[in-house]
């Protein structure tokens, strides 16, 4: 999976300006002329990472609440103007921000400016609200507790991160998000969302000076804030950690180790690595849990990175018997890695690969948005899909080898398994 790196637009067929109000406001924006839709998105550079553990979920939180109402709309009147625009309003939080979007016809680009900024920058936050939305996370989750792909992978980030913000769920727990009140969440709001924490950014077929003047109406009255988020390195945590669960009938399984950062040099190499473990159906890994064994129904290896840290992780699903065989199938594949040299056709074949993931992703505009911003936010500038490219093909062999070599060490692998049997010692030596 393509987890190191944005896909940006290609430069050739667009026009992508930026402009910043005298408060720090950051307004980006490509013209993608041969298209009638907009795609905009309000991003605030910070996320559960830069929570405390008493703050754990608030990101979150906010996120939902500010849908509950503001000075000028009721959720009610929220739902229904998004509706009428197309119905593309949503929002998610991550480890690293919190970001709001909307598409819509290039039409209807003012009304749709209209109701993201008045969310995010006119919520009331409703004691009555919040007690409904505390109601509607804690059942969300819940719901991640009864989802045992998506809980393995949190009980393996409190592993692999344990002691630091990135080790804690981005939704919170049940004890966190109970004890937020209405003053920790009006005060966690205003210190975040300001100005200079803020991104404006759309795709499609939009003017960068008509897309300014909305902004300067709806937040040049803002004052910038002193309050950056600061985020630190983790310490990571490389051991085996057997969780049990009952009524489950597979068991969940992640192998992880430390991958280069989301903005080490190295971060090419680390996507064709993991491609070519577990990045598809010819990948290694699918070929020699599924295919040829016949172990999992789903193998797949992917990347999470920050700007300080990254795992380059591998997931699989298989019976309560089949654990120890399917774990040496892929330390085997590991060590292969370490031991033999990819051959040219294999890196070949993986970078076209990633290639044409990226000139794919090129057709989406709201992917589009998303890359422009993320670009801006982890690298400060804008990173073409020429770049990339250009970056990707000029990985060599060895390169992926050493890289292997260096971040598949016998005591460098967490393994966290979620089952229903009882807790396991497992031997890493096979390493």
């Amino acid at each position: 999976m393509l987890g190191c790196f944005s896909f940006p637009a290609n430069m050739k067929n667009s026009q992508v300006k930026k402009t910043t109000l005298d408060n720090g406001l950051v307004i980006l924006s490509e013209t993608i002329n041969y298209v009638r839709s907009v795609s905009l998105g309000i991003w605030v550079c910070a996320g559960s990472q830069h929570e405390t553990a008493k703050e754990n979920g608030i990101s979150h939180f906010i996120e939902h609440a500010v849908f509950k109402g503001t000075k000028e709309r009721t959720s009610r009147q929220i739902a229904l103007q998004a509706d009428l625009l197309g119905g593309g309003l949503d929002a998610f939080t991550s480890q690293d921000v919190t970001h709001y979007y909307i598409k819509a016809l290039d039409s209807h680009l003012p009304k749709a400016f209209d109701l993201l900024a008045d969310i995010v920058t006119n919520p009331t936050f409703s004691e009555t609200e919040l007690e409904k939305e505390r109601s509607v996370i804690l059942e969300e989750i819940k719901m991640v507790d009864d989802t045992p792909d998506e809980l393995v992978y949190d009980l393996f980030a409190s592993s692999f991160w344990s002691n630091h913000s990135l080790g804690r769920p981005i939704q919170g727990t049940a004890e966190s998000v109970s004890n937020f009140s209405r003053a920790m969440v009006v005060d966690y709001f205003n210190k975040i969302y300001h100005p200079k924490n803020i991104l404006i950014v759309a795709t499609g077929n939009v003017n960068h000076e008509h897309l300014v003047d909305l902004a300067y109406r709806y937040f040049a009255h803002l004052k910038a804030g002193n309050y950056l988020p600061i985020e630190t390195a983790p310490q990571i945590n490389y051991q085996v950690t057997v969780h049990k669960k009952r009524s489950l009938e597979q068991t969940h399984i992640i192998l992880g180790a430390k991958a280069p950062t989301l903005v080490a040099p190295e971060r090419y190499a680390s996507s064709i690595l993991s491609n070519i473990l577990g990045g598809g159906l010819s990948s290694r890994l699918f070929q020699t849990i599924r295919e040829e064994h016949g172990l999992a129904y789903n193998v797949f290896s992917s990347i999470e990175a920050f700007r300080h840290t990254a795992c380059l992780s591998i997931y699989l699903a298989v019976s309560n018997q089949q654990v120890r065989k399917a774990i040496d199938y892929v330390l085997q594949e590991i060590n292969n890695l370490k031991e033999i040299p990819i051959s040219e056709e294999e890196l070949s074949a993986t970078k076209e690969q990633i290639k044409t993931s990226l000139l794919l992703s090129a057709d989406s505009i709201s992917g589009r948005m998303s890359s422009l911003a993320q670009n801006e936010i982890f690298f400060g500038r804008e990173i073409s899909l020429d770049e990339i490219i250009s970056e990707i093909s000029q990985v060599k062999i060895e390169q992926v080898q050493e890289l292997a070599q260096d971040i598949f060490q016998k005591d460098k692998l967490a393994i966290t398994i979620l089952s229903s049997n009882d807790k396991t010692k497992l031997d890493l030596n096979s390493l």
